[in-house]
């Protein structure tokens, strides 16, 4: 988890983690382009996540009822 010290969340940390997501995502774009088109992975991650749709739909459900139980034990939602 990305929290500051006092319990809060840590909102640079959190930047930062999106800045990278970003920068891997448009490095592996990049990539991509070079041999072809720049969506064919993205295309390749839909039709996978759509051929496995109940698991990811079971995995999403578990994750945010997991962050939910998380922050509710952790007193960040009364």
């Amino acid at each position: 988890m990305i929290r500051d010290p006092f319990g809060g969340w840590d909102w640079d940390g959190i930047k930062q983690f999106g800045f990278m997501i970003l920068v891997f995502v448009l490095l592996f774009s990049f990539g991509a382009s070079t041999s072809g088109r720049w969506f064919d992975p993205w295309t390749w991650v839909g039709n996978f996540i759509l051929t496995n749709s109940t698991f990811f739909l079971i995995l999403s459900m578990v994750s945010l009822l997991g962050f939910f139980w998380h922050e509710r034990f952790m007193g960040g939602l009364h």
